[in-house]
This record gives structure tokens, sequence and C-alpha cells, in this order.
């Protein structure tokens, strides 16, 4: 183990162990930082926590790894007060914990023009009307990616702008046509297991519907726009465009992205995690173009907020900290190091300086700058964790055809309504 490692494993900072070196007195205000095991990631997070610690004496901060079932996991360490300071946490995950008041509010540390450098969706995924629980600090999000000679052979050529998108008739002609090359599938869909099944929901958004209403709570999967939506997703399987091996509750470890690299699938819809391999096993050999739209745009909503608990002792500090890493110059050294979208308005991927595929990487930030508010507000809500549970049992039963879209909707509705009311 590294020294810096062993270092953020005891509960040091490094400059903490400089100071008690030098014979300085070690009595610090300690943070603890709790991040996915990435481990750029946590190096990167290591790095700006001893420059933050350099210009705040007396203060220490240690990185650990956030281990296990997430909600699982959070829940335990908020009951016995010993969550960390800061939390790194999804989009997903923050309404949960902001409305029950496990969360800190940050407005405190935020300079007045903090907001002014987001779009008003990523703003929103910490806002609320009694503070700011949480800011995001990178995004993710989905594109399409293919393969050239499959493009070729079929003789079409992938849009090279946002407003010249596949909608989703073209798209599914051209999966048609892609399928008689691969003589297998036509495409595939970047969910990685049930807690990912929010990864569709886009396609709901893209026909003008909304999972739930405007005030992000009431449910609103029974609209026509909602049912066409499924019907869209059902005719994926229908028509064998896409392998049932890969759906929201059987695509751990990434399916489509396997199956992209076996030539079982001419495209696939996924994030920016696919591209190492891609250039590993099949260099030069694959293209991207944006995400699929209809009447309307959206795609995934990925990507961390940074957020402060109700376990910390010093929440103050926590929260500059927090205002530190996600500050625009450290949100381009943290996305330059992990290969992330950053999630602030002024910043696109020649600040970032990708080290490869600077096109893509700007496909997909200008991607994502076209996930919808009523979207955001949908996913970060109250209730969401509970109701993408919900949406993914009755999604796969639409898709593998033993509901009808009609009928998952209106049983869907009734499951979304039995949580919403708890």
């Amino acid at each position: 183990m590294s020294r810096r490692g062993f270092l953020a494993l005891s509960g040091i900072s490094l400059a903490g162990a400089l100071a008690a070196c030098a014979g300085e007195s070690t009595s610090t205000t300690h943070l603890r930082l709790s991040s996915w095991n990435i481990p750029t990631d946590l190096e990167t997070y290591q790095r700006i926590a001893d420059e933050f610690v350099a210009d705040h004496p007396g203060t220490s901060v240690s990185v650990e790894v956030t281990t296990g079932q997430f909600h699982q996991w959070f829940i335990t360490r908020l009951a016995a007060d010993l969550a960390p300071d800061i939390i790194r946490i999804t989009p997903q995950q923050i309404g949960r914990y902001a409305a029950n008041g496990s969360l800190v509010d940050l407005s405190g540390a935020i300079p007045a023009d903090y907001a002014d450098d987001y779009s008003e969706p990523f703003w929103a995924i910490g806002a609320r009307e009694n503070g700011v629980f949480g800011i995001f600090q990178h995004t993710d999000t989905f594109i399409t990616f293919y393969h050239r000679d499959v493009m070729k052979q079929i003789g079409v050529t992938p849009p090279s702008s946002l407003d010249e998108a596949w909608r989703w008739d073209e798209f599914l002609q051209i999966a048609a046509e892609v399928k008689k090359v691969t003589g297998r599938y036509a495409f595939g869909f970047g969910w990685s297991g049930t807690q990912t099944a929010y990864r569709w929901l886009p396609i709901v958004y893209q026909n003008g519907g909304a999972f739930l209403g405007e005030d992000g709570q009431t449910p609103s999967m029974d609209t026509d726009e909602a049912i066409e939506a499924l019907e869209f997703g059902r005719r994926w399987y229908a028509d064998e465009l896409v392998s049932t091996s890969n759906m929201c509750k059987s695509g751990g470890g990434d399916v489509s992205r396997n199956m992209f690299l076996t030539g079982q699938i001419g495209m696939m819809l996924n994030n920016p995690e696919p591209i190492t391999q891609l250039d590993e096993e099949m260099p030069d050999q694959w293209g991207t173009t944006y995400m699929i739209r209809n009447t309307d745009e959206a795609s995934d909503l990925g990507g961390n907020a940074l957020a402060v608990t109700k376990s910390s002792k010093h929440p103050g500090l926590a929260a500059e900290l927090v205002a530190y890493i996600t500050s625009r110059e450290k949100m381009v050294d943290f996305c330059h190091e992990g290969n992330w979208l950053p999630a602030r308005a002024s910043l696109d991927a020649a600040d970032i300086d990708y080290a490869a595929h600077t096109d893509t990487m700007q496909q997909f930030i200008d991607q994502g700058a076209r996930i919808p508010l009523s979207l955001v507000k949908a996913e970060s809500g109250q209730y969401f964790s509970s109701l993408n549970t919900v949406f993914a049992d009755y999604a796969d039963l639409c898709f593998l055809g033993e509901l009808s879209p009609s009928d998952a909707s209106a049983q869907m509705m009734d499951a979304m309504r039995s949580v919403t009311a708890g």
C-alpha cells in the first residue's frame, strides 16, 4: 500500500502527518469523505483534500470507501451517528436523505454566484426550497455507440449534431438493418442491474411523457405518452432487436458492452464507461453519435453530487470542503483525472483536456445539457429510490410481453401510489 493510502485509511491527512513529524500540535479538526471504490477518484479526492488542508491549518481529511449496498450502509451509519462528514451520492439517492433531515444545508458555505455556473436542472439536484443539500460534481449520460463497418454496410451516416439525432421510427428502421448484418441483435442498452432501472426513463420524456408530475411526487405513468414509450420499449424485444439478457433486472456487468465487443450488436445506448475497453479491444472500429429522441430530447441522469451528513461534527468546515472540491478549478482537475463529465455549464471538453476522444466527450457534455428539469425533479425526489424498484419490476414484465403496455402502466401506477402515499 502506498504511503498516501496508508494515511487515508488511518484517518490522517498528509498535512497532518507532516505536522506530527515536525513536532507541531496534532490536535486537528478531522473530516471524513466517503466515495465509491474507484482508485483514481480516491487518489484525486485525497490530493484535493490535502490542498484544502494546507490552506486550513489545524484540519485533516481522510478519504474512505463507501461499501456494500448504499442505502443499508448509509442508514446504519446515520443511526449510529457514524456517517462520514461528506458523502458522494447519486441524484437518485439524494432526495430521500434531503427530505428526512440526514443532509445538511450547504447554503452558508456557497458563494453568492455559485449557482450561476450550473444549468437549472443540475442545480436542482441538490437545491430545495429550504436549502441546498448537495452540489452536483460531475455528470454521466447516454449517447449512441456504433460499429463503423456496420454503418458502412447498411449505408447509414450517423448524425453529426444534436438537431439531427435519430427519432424513434428512424432508429428502429436502422436497427432492423443492423440486425441483418450482425445476424443476432441490433443494439443494447447500458443498464448495470436493477438499481439502474431509471436509466430507461429518459425514453418516457423523449415522448413528452413523465414518470412523475411537475411536483416531482405525483405518479404520471398512465398518460398516452408514457404508455407509448412502454410500447416502444416492448418493440425492442418483440422484434428481437435487443437480447432478453439485456434488461434492467438482468443487465448486470454491462451486458450491452460485452455484446458490442463480440459483434452480437452493432449499436448501443450507453455512457462513457466502455470507452477504455473499446479502445483496447477494437480500436478505430467504433464511433459515437447522439442519443435517440422523439418529440422531445432526454438522456440518462448519471453522475454524483457531494453532500454533508447530519453526523458531521464540523458541518461548516465540511461544507467549505464541498464548495472547494466543486469549484471550477477542482472540477476540471477531478474530471480530467477520472474521465468524468463536468457539471458546470462553463466547462467543455477542451477545458477538461481529456487524454483521448475529445469529440466524443464533447458529445456527452452536449447531450447532458438536454436533460430536462422535470426528469431531474422526478429522479432526485424523496420517493425515487423506492419508485425505481417499482419501475424495474413492471418495465421488465412489459418488455417481456407478460403485461401489455396499458396493463403495465395501470399496475405500475397502483404500486407507485402506494409508495408516494407512504
